[in-house]
């Protein structure tokens, strides 16, 4: 059921942001763009940045990823595997060792230089998906604490080698993923890693730093340098952690930083913006990148913190499922009660009834007739006059009389009964009258049958009748008893006069002893008959009851598991954004459900063309009652105009139904949107813990990607207009279903960075000793 749920709540999230974005939801990145990821621990980044681009840009499907990697990639479409020298065990060595095996394997080069001249062609031809094609930007993306990227400068270079063939102009950024929260017996040698290439990416960052190897080669072998020369190798450095600014580790890790990557890849590839405002100041790469950079020629990083809003579409759905259940669970109930007449009468238990059914068994009278003929033994009537009847019937007939009886009109009716009982069967009588009834329904019946009921009592009733048939069936043995008791000679016969023969007087005996005797036993096997069948509906009832009673108790669990699920969903979305959540669809819910009976009638959703009544979990379970639950909320509740509302005005809907609840003034809109505007902030806090007291050059910027007609937009870009010390912008996108905000702060060095400064000793450990972590040779870094 819960696969169910989800699903209902994923296909209305995703219908209704595509409705209320369609147009204006995906974005589209201006030129094109290259990832290149550095290492096996950066094929999960690899997978989730490729994931979120492709939901989110227009164009995604002209970006091409490149996978340096030593032991496995990931296979896709867009992804091309570039293969690595395998790393030595030995993790002494380990980082230079895979440096020089690169450098010496010419077979492996030459793999690579195929590799990249391929990616370029095929980059070059993805034109048609981009505005510009004079630029193509180049993210490299890494683990600080993978080995592989020794060999960054070395793989960049000779991809922008290859690039530069094909375009005017190739800008290359990197970002680099810190993992402070790690544990196990490799933390040391990892943080050891991170800072020997912290301080590489320091060195690549300088404005004099040079490179130059000959690593390109042709197909006939013939080999060429790449050349880097007096620049930083990189436009921007960022350093993104799985710790905030405020030093609190992030709940999604490392993974919180996949779509920031993809943010700022957008931001620094975006098209140029066709929606202006005083208040927002556009994104300018070059002028960033001048405002961070440190006059003296020193590494200057940047770092990125990124927090989203969005409407939230999967908690609406979940609060608004839950509560039509419940109304549909409480109109099952309000079923009217069945007064105990009435109740009889519907379900064919009048005594009348009782009695017809008993009558529909019972062999023709005619048999009893038959028995006259059956022959006596040829005991006169004289010897018969002292007799009781008992003795008389067995003088004459030596029992056959009752085998007769037996064999002809008891097994019979019995046979009969049997069969009856068979195609009567409770439970179908009572679906039919009461469960699909929408006067009463299921909640009616599970009353009806329980053994303790405010309004008629099944149970009761049947065994009321039990007890009057029983005690019915007790007189009549008896009186059966006394009848046979009675002498023969003080019977009322008309035998004829003295000269009347023998033969006649016993034939009227005979007559007189059948009617009264058998007719007797007739009516006890009819009581017989009607206790039996009372016996069986009473166990029918029992039965039917726990039947009704589990299916009772799954729509009670099911109205939990909804109420549950849809807390949950609430709590999952942000404390600003589940607000007024139950109190707020409860009334919308209601207050739709109210308007469309106005139209179709009281309880029309329990027409089976909705969601039907009770006796659908008969046919086809509580899942098959969910499955028609869900399809009536999507086409006929969130449908409706109060369930499509832009993320902005939904949220200042639920804020002011609140007030009536709390007693409290009204949320205005200004301070609701202060509210958020604070949490935003607070959220967007950058991936990245520096030294406040040793940051000399610390530069911010803040952008919102939004609708720059959205009013909360237009807010936040006017306050503190005039007294704020940074940059702020919004990248307009038309969109209704969210808001994202991106912060971005720079200017710092990597002596200013915390997680540089905790983890130094470590590195210094290890290199005394004799752990060598950086290239040697003629080719080193410069």
């Amino acid at each position: 059921m819960k696969d169910l749920m989800e699903q209902f709540a994923a296909g209305y999230t995703a219908d209704l942001e595509g409705q209320l974005d369609r147009g204006h939801g995906q974005r589209s990145i201006q030129n094109p763009v290259l990832f290149l990821f550095i290492g096996d621990k950066s094929m999960e980044a690899l997978q989730s940045v490729c994931r979120i681009n492709d939901q989110k840009w227009h164009n995604s499907q002209g970006v091409l990823y490149v996978h340096a990697h030593h032991e496995e990639t990931w296979e896709h479409p867009q992804v091309f595997g570039c293969k690595l020298p395998k790393p030595d065990s030995e993790n002494r060595t380990m980082r230079r060792d895979m440096h020089e095996r690169f450098m010496q394997d010419e077979s492996l080069i030459m793999d690579i230089n195929k590799l990249m001249k391929q990616v370029s062609i095929r980059i070059a031809e993805m034109g048609k998906h981009f505005a510009s094609f004079q630029q193509v930007n180049v993210a490299v993306v890494t683990r600080s604490d993978d080995p592989a990227n020794i060999l960054l400068p070395d793989l960049t270079l000779l991809l922008k080698s290859y690039l530069q063939e094909m375009f005017k102009n190739v800008s290359t950024d990197l970002y680099v993923l810190l993992q402070e929260k790690s544990g196990g017996d490799s933390f040391g040698f990892s943080s050891a890693l991170g800072v020997q290439f912290l301080e590489e990416v320091a060195q690549f960052q300088r404005s004099d730093y040079r490179y130059q190897a000959n690593l390109m080669v042709t197909g006939d072998g013939i080999k060429l340098p790449v050349l880097h020369t007096q620049a930083s190798l990189f436009s921007i450095a960022y350093l993104l952690s799985d710790k905030t600014e405020q030093g609190l580790f992030l709940d999604g890790g490392l993974a919180e930083n996949d779509e920031l990557i993809s943010n700022l890849v957008l931001l620094n590839n975006k098209e140029a913006e066709t929606a202006f405002s005083e208040s927002s100041e556009g994104y300018n790469k070059l002028q960033f990148i001048r405002s961070i950079t440190v006059d003296d020629g020193r590494a200057s990083f940047a770092t990125a913190g990124l927090s989203r809003v969005k409407r939230p579409t999967r908690a609406i759905a979940l609060t608004t499922l839950a509560a039509v259940f419940d109304r549909y669970w409480g109109r099952l109930q309000e079923g009217d009660s069945l007064p105990k007449t009435k109740a009889r009468e519907k379900l064919g238990l009048t005594a009348h009834d009782l009695q017809r059914m008993v009558s529909t068994v019972l062999p023709d009278e005619d048999i009893l007739m038959e028995m006259n003929g059956l022959m006596t033994s040829g005991v006169s009537y004289g010897e018969l006059g002292s007799m009781n009847l008992r003795e008389a019937e067995l003088a004459l007939f030596d029992g056959n009389s009752q085998s007769f009886f037996e064999s002809h009109f008891v097994h019979p009716a019995r046979r009969q009964m049997d069969s009856l009982v068979g195609k009567t069967a409770l439970a179908d009588v009572i679906q039919r009258e009461i469960i699909e009834d929408e006067r009463y329904g299921l909640y009616a019946a599970f009353q009806l049958t329980s053994e303790v009921s405010s309004g008629a009592n099944l149970l009761d009733e049947l065994r009321t009748g039990i007890k009057e048939t029983q005690r019915q069936l007790e007189q009549a043995k008896a009186e059966l008893d006394d009848i046979y008791y009675e002498r023969v000679e003080q019977q009322e016969l008309r035998v004829g006069g003295f000269f009347t023969r023998d033969k006649e007087r016993v034939r009227t005996f005979v007559r007189h002893l059948f009617a009264k005797v058998y007719n007797k036993k007739a009516e006890i096997l009819e009581w017989e008959l009607t206790l039996q069948l009372l016996l069986d509906y009473e166990q029918q009832a029992k039965q039917l009851h726990k039947r009704i009673g589990e299916q009772v108790e799954q729509l009670e669990g099911l109205q939990k598991e909804l109420r549950a699920i849809a807390q949950k969903s609430v709590k999952e979305a942000a404390d600003y954004l589940g607000k007024n959540m139950d109190e707020y669809y409860e009334s919308v819910v209601t207050e739709t459900i109210r308007s469309q009976e106005a139209q179709r009638g009281s309880g029309f959703y329990l027409d089976g063309r909705y969601i039907g009544d009770g006796s659908l979990l008969f046919q086809h379970g509580i899942s098959g009652l969910l499955e028609r639950l869900c399809a009536f909320c999507r086409t006929e509740i969130l449908t409706r105009s109060p369930f499509s509302l832009s993320f902005e005005a939904e949220l200042l809907a639920r804020a002011n139904v609140g007030a009536a609840y709390d007693n409290r003034t009204v949320l205005t809109k200004e301070d609701l949107f202060q509210d958020l505007s604070l949490v935003l902030e607070e959220r967007a806090a950058v991936h990245a813990e520096v030294f406040h007291f040793l940051q000399k050059h610390r530069y911010e910027e803040k952008y919102w990607f939004a609708d720059l007609n959205n009013d909360f937009v237009q807010y936040v870009l006017r306050e503190a207009e005039g007294t704020r010390t940074y940059k702020q912008g919004c990248i307009h996108e038309a969109r209704k279903s969210g808001i994202e905000k991106m912060n971005l702060m720079g200017g710092f060095g990597l002596e200013d960075l915390m997680y540089y400064r905790n983890n130094k000793k470590y590195h210094s450990s290890y290199v005394e000793s004799g752990y060598v972590f950086h290239r040697q040779g003629k080719e080193e870094l410069s």
